[in-house]
This record gives structure tokens, C-alpha cells and sequence, in this order.
């Protein structure tokens, strides 16, 4: 069929560049693994056993996100590219080109660490383990946390990142960092930090049973935001673009918008010709 001939959303869907094929289904396996943190038996395990939590953790704040935006589900979502003219995901996209700002990025990052760093407080680990019903608000308020950081780090059609390619590095180190020091500190723990789990019911003992967790949020964090890190240095390098150049041209607007009106160099006069 011609683009003449074809229907609008067609048309639509032919001139927005998309996504390879085997793209889309890592919006389908981000789901999928949701789901299964928060049904049996992994959701009922995640009661029982602080490393269960703790994997559960991870596929809501990192590998989910990761994984949906990386998919970028918005047309089949309905959010981008309609007939009836763009979506949410269209607007979003042409306003973060119009304001590609550092400090926008810099709210979805201290938000992510903010949502992530009440979800592992010692109470609300041991209120999730008492609450089973709380896992759901934990998974929403992750999922919505992490997805607004992946946004400032990959390409998700029609939404691109905002920053250039080191300021992403840069973004994603701290966030995985981050969500390190948090595991770090339960790591050097030598007794039971968390009072919700039994650890005479538990095939392990409870300083074991934390050990596991750190291991595994260290583990999805590395393998969640060390290639967004590597992938952005080596496309950076590969591009042969200059340090100072790239973050001269991101901070310009910002300068320019600091510029008081008149302090500027006063323009030359033409000389008057004499009669």
C-alpha cells in the first residue's frame, strides 16, 4: 500500500521511525516479571525471606522500568501517535526538546532515590512483610519512580533523553550508586535487622537470609545501569565530540536565561557620514 493510500494512523505509524521488533517484547517481559514479584509464589515468598523482598525490590524499581521503557509500549498503549493527533507521549517528548535542562533530570534522579530509600527503611521492609497489600503501593510508586528515570536514560520512542551522552553516564552511576550504599549498609549488619520475618520458620538464618538480598540488589543494579553507563561513554567517545563543547552547548540555554537584559556588549554605532 502506498503512503497515499494508506489510512492516517498508517501514515502515522510509517513516518515515526520505530523500534526493532524484539524491542517491543521487553516491555512484555518487564510486565510479566511485575507480575510475578506480586502474585504466589513469589509475592507470598517475598513474606518470608528478606532476599525474596529484596528481588522483588529490584524488579520494581530497576529491571521493570528498564525493561518497560526500553519497549517503548506507548503506541500500543494508546499514547503516542493516535489518529486523532498526538498522544501524551508526543507532547511529553516535544516538551523535554524544547527544555533540556540538567536540573529537570536532576528532580527524576533525587525522586528515584528518595522513593527507593523509603522502601528499604527497616519499618517499611517489616510493615510489607506484616501488610501483603502494601507490595502493590510499593510496586506503583517504584514502577513510576524508575520509569521516569529510564526516560532520562534510553531512547524510548517518541520520548528521547534530554541530556547528552556523559551527563546520562553520570545520572545512571549515582543512581546505581545509590541504591549500592543503602545495600551496603544492611550488608555490614551482624544480626537480624528486620523484626517482620521469622527466622525459626526459615530454611535461613536471618543475617544469611540478608547477606542474599544485598548480593542480589547489587547484582540487578550492576547489570541494570553498567551498560547504560559503558553504552553512553562509548557512544560519547565514538562520536568524536568534545568535552567541552558537549556541556557548553547543554548549559547555554541555562546561561542565557541568567543573562540580566542590558548587561550585555553594547552594539556599535555606524559612523554618520558628514554633509
Amino acid at each position: 500500500m502506498s503512503p497515499a493510500t494508506a489510512a492516517p494512523g498508517e501514515q502515522n505509524e510509517a513516518a515515526t521511525p520505530g523500534l526493532p521488533g524484539w524491542r517491543r517484547w521487553l516491555a512484555v517481559t518487564g510486565l510479566v516479571l511485575v507480575l510475578a514479584c506480586l502474585l504466589p509464589p513469589l509475592g507470598a515468598l517475598a513474606r518470608r525471606y528478606v532476599f525474596v523482598e529484596s528481588l522483588q525490590f529490584s524488579v520494581f524499581a530497576m529491571a521493570g522500568p528498564a525493561l518497560i521503557v526500553l519497549g517503548a509500549p506507548w503506541r500500543l498503549l494508546r499514547l503516542s501517535g493516535g489518529v486523532s493527533g498526538p498522544g501524551p507521549a508526543d507532547r511529553l517528548a516535544a516538551a523535554r526538546r524544547a527544555d533540556r535542562s540538567l536540573r529537570r533530570a536532576a528532580v527524576f534522579l533525587f525522586a528515584f532515590m528518595a522513593v527507593c530509600l523509603a522502601w528499604r527503611l527497616p519499618a517499611a521492609i517489616d510493615a510489607l512483610a506484616r501488610q501483603p497489600a502494601l507490595a502493590l503501593a510499593e510496586a506503583v510508586t517504584l514502577l513510576a519512580a524508575g520509569a521516569g528515570l529510564w526516560l532520562e536514560l534510553v531512547d524510548s520512542p517518541p520520548v528521547a533523553p534530554r541530556l547528552p551522552r556523559p551527563q546520562r553516564a553520570l545520572v545512571a552511576a549515582l543512581a546505581m550508586w545509590s541504591t549500592w550504599a543503602v545495600a551496603y549498609v544492611l550488608g555490614f549488619a551482624s544480626h537480624a535487622v528486620f523484626h517482620g520475618y521469622d527466622s525459626a520458620g526459615s530454611a535461613l538464618g536471618a543475617v544469611t537470609d540478608q547477606e542474599i538480598a544485598v548480593f542480589l540488589v547489587w547484582a540487578v543494579a550492576g547489570a541494570c545501569f553498567v551498560p547504560v553507563v559503558i553504552a553512553s561513554m562509548l557512544g560519547w567517545l565514538a562520536g568524536g565530540e568534545d568535552a567541552d563543547e558537549e556541556f557548553q552547548r547543554v548549559f547555554r540555554d541555562e546561561s542565557q536565561r541568567a543573562t540580566v537584559r542590558g548587561w550585555g556588549p553594547r552594539p556599535r554605532r555606524r559612523p554618520t557620514s558628514s554633509a
